[in-house]
């Protein structure tokens, strides 16, 4: 006589927060699913993990991407054979979202002929029972109904608790959170913020890194390099992260209050006005200098300055490899002519002959005599006011958008704030059109010249005598981005005034960010030792 196979049953066990797993529940809902086995002869599965723990059934995260998610897949895939029991403590466990999303996952489940069993209470629903029972089902479509409507108020009584922690935060200065960002700490009471030493050192590099015009993938490789682990678990600094550092308004002491942000939260690294003209630069950056992506050497230190003398087309980088020889050369050349976009001679110009002669020239200019004489510092000074001043009115008129919509939806205790934020733009709006005009004055007498002088020569002398590959690569990076802020075009002659010349008589026309254009002769352009 062939014995009498028992039925499977696979227990399905949730709760929604990781706090819960301290407690009870992962505990009760397996015991409970143990007895129920045991009484009823049925054969539990050990094969199919199926437990959600700290994973919320209010919308539905158990289904996308849970363990639920996974159950249903095996049903539909077969795993899973039919007339198999899913035990559940409630049938909340499933689901507490809206109630014809959870109601799919219940039907979903029965009508793939496996049956639910709640724990807690022993009912039984299948196929036969529901069609047989219509007040079962409609005992489910009630209980389904409280279960997102508990939910629902306890997100609400969750987000008012959390808001009045804002509150609190913003008008006394109290702890809102242990979560701070990495290099500041919290004392052992909570109730006072430190910068921890060894990494705000890291954070002081990653900026400074980045006020030279080092790119986000350039810091991660240099800090790998220099053996500054990451602060993941994996030790990785990712371009990302950097560039998450280098926005955060805790730099220089401010978090994100509900959309407002609330200076002197977090002691600073740096002043307000210095990080807001790392913004202003670093968005530069992006817009007129191509970013080194990859964390590679910087190829070509003039990328899109560089144009052909005679189409006006844009000189790229082409270049010759034999891999039978090994010889690797690279070289500018118009891009028209390589193309056929235009009619114009192939004339090439090989990096390691352009580079020096360029770099060279550079370093002798005068930059004070291009964009005028002042005091460097003056200059900084006034730009971070104003890079200050025009954040402080983004930020005012995002406040005002909000508060206006607010008071849209109702919110007419806001109409207040509204003419407060409205008297406040008035007045930074004055107060721009002043700091304007000082930068102005600044600029006119202007001390970046001397700065990027000074700044070109070291770079230019450091990198002839530097073998380390990290710096070189750091250093690169930084001479590019100097030239781009003093240099708007860079014309190429390869053949002199005529397409049809020779080598000898090529020249070069630089042109700086004034307009002015400078002519590199031709007996200047050979390779400078």
């Amino acid at each position: 006589m062939t014995p009498k196979t028992t039925k499977k049953a696979y227990s399905y066990v949730r709760f929604s927060t990781p706090e819960q797993s301290k407690g009870d529940s992962l505990r009760r809902q397996t015991d409970l699913a143990q007895k129920y086995a045991d009484q009823h002869g049925l054969t539990l599965d050990t094969e199919l993990t199926l437990r959600d723990m700290g994973i919320s059934a209010f919308r539905g995260a158990n289904v996308e991407t849970g363990a639920l998610g996974a159950f249903l897949d095996a049903v539909k895939n077969g795993q899973v054979p039919k007339g198999s029991i899913l035990l559940v403590e409630n049938l909340d466990r499933l689901s507490r979202g809206k109630v014809l999303d959870a109601l799919t996952v219940f039907t979903s489940i029965i009508n793939a002929e496996i049956e639910i069993v709640t724990l807690m209470d022993g009912v039984r629903y299948s196929v036969e029972s529901l069609n047989a029972n219509m007040s079962q089902l409609m005992m489910a479509i009630a209980f389904y109904a409280m279960a997102n409507e508990e939910s629902a108020k306890k997100g609400i009584r969750v987000s008012a608790a959390w808001q009045a922690k804002r509150r609190a935060a913003a008008s006394s200065g109290a702890i809102m959170t242990k979560k701070t960002p990495y290099w500041v700490e919290t004392d052992q009471h909570r109730t006072k913020f430190s910068l921890n030493k060894e990494r705000t050192a890291v954070v002081k590099l990653i900026i400074d890194l980045a006020e030279k015009g080092t790119g986000n993938n350039s810091i991660a490789k240099h800090l790998h390099e220099k053996g500054i682990k990451g602060w993941n678990t994996k030790g990785v600094w990712a371009p990302s992260y950097i560039q998450k550092i280098l926005q955060n308004p805790a730099l220089y002491g401010g978090i994100d209050i509900g959309g407002d942000i609330r200076e002197g939260y977090y002691p600073p690294v740096i002043t307000y006005e210095k990080w807001s003209l790392l913004q202003s630069m670093r968005s530069a950056r992006r817009t007129t200098l191509v970013a080194n992506r990859k964390g590679a050497l910087v190829t070509n230190l003039f990328s899109g300055l560089l144009k052909c003398g005679y189409c006006g087309g844009p000189m790229t980088v082409a270049g010759y490899k034999s891999l039978a020889s090994g010889y690797d050369r690279k070289y500018f050349a118009c891009h028209h002519a390589r193309t056929g976009a235009a009619k114009c001679k192939m004339k090439m110009w090989f990096i390691d002959e352009l580079e020096p002669v360029l770099l060279f020239w550079l370093t002798k200019v005068d930059y004070r005599r291009i964009v005028g004489h002042s005091d460097v510092s003056n200059l900084q000074i006034e730009q971070e006011r104003l890079a200050g001043l025009e954040h402080r009115a983004q930020e005012n008129e995002r406040k005002i958008k909000n508060v206006a919509e607010a008071i849209e939806e109702g919110a007419k205790g806001m109409v207040k704030r509204l003419g407060e934020l409205d008297a406040e733009s008035v007045e930074l709006a004055s107060s721009l059109e002043r700091q304007r005009k000082a930068v102005d004055a600044a600029a006119s007498r202007n001390a970046i010249g001397a700065t990027r002088m000074s700044a070109m020569v070291a770079l230019f002398k450091a990198l002839k005598h530097t073998k380390d590959e990290a710096e070189i690569r750091v250093m690169r990076e930084q001479l590019s981005a100097a030239i781009h802020a003093v240099t708007q075009r860079i014309t190429l002659f390869p053949a002199g005034r005529r397409i049809t010349g020779t080598k000898d008589e090529r020249f070069i026309d630089v042109e700086f960010t004034n307009g002015e254009v400078r002519r590199i002769e031709p007996d200047e352009c050979c390779e400078q030792d």
